[in-house]
């Protein structure tokens, strides 16, 4: 246990500050700036916090890697929620809830309505009129043109 101990104590002094300050971001409810949130929730932007924070957890200590894991966890959390992004992904309904919703609302039974007219005969109209003898009438135009 002495071993493990050891192996993860933080030597330099920057690491030290660098674990207090992540620590206080996780702690402390601290909004990024409007100009950073747009940068920041989108794919890349999350592709190089991470990236980041696995440089930090390799190069320079496994507890303040962890720190800042959490803490590129929490931004991204708190960006999201600035941007709007989270209640869209959570609060909007799918497609696939919305398609089905739909087909509920159109699934009624059949109608008195619909039985009468099923029954009703089909109405037959004979066109078999060979033409018409009248011929159309211009009105007056009143000084308009004529095409």
């Amino acid at each position: 246990m002495k071993q493990v101990l050891n192996k993860i104590k933080i030597e330099k002094q920057e690491h030290i500050i660098l674990a207090v300050l992540l620590i206080i971001y996780i702690v402390l409810d601290i909004h990024l700036p409007r100009m950073f949130v747009g940068v920041v929730d989108t794919i890349y932007g999350k592709i190089v916090l991470y990236i980041l924070a696995f440089i930090i957890f390799l190069n320079v200590n496994p507890i303040v890697g962890l720190l800042a894991f959490i803490a590129v966890y929490m931004m991204l959390k708190r960006a999201s929620k600035q941007n709007g992004t989270f209640a869209i992904r959570n609060y909007l309904p799918s497609e696939e809830s919305k398609v089905l919703d739909f087909s509920k609302f159109n699934d009624f039974p059949y109608t008195l309505e619909e039985e009468e007219v099923s029954r009703m005969a089909p109405i037959v109209m004979n066109h078999t009129s060979t033409g018409s003898n009248y011929k159309p009438v211009l009105d007056a135009l009143h000084n308009a043109a004529t095409f």
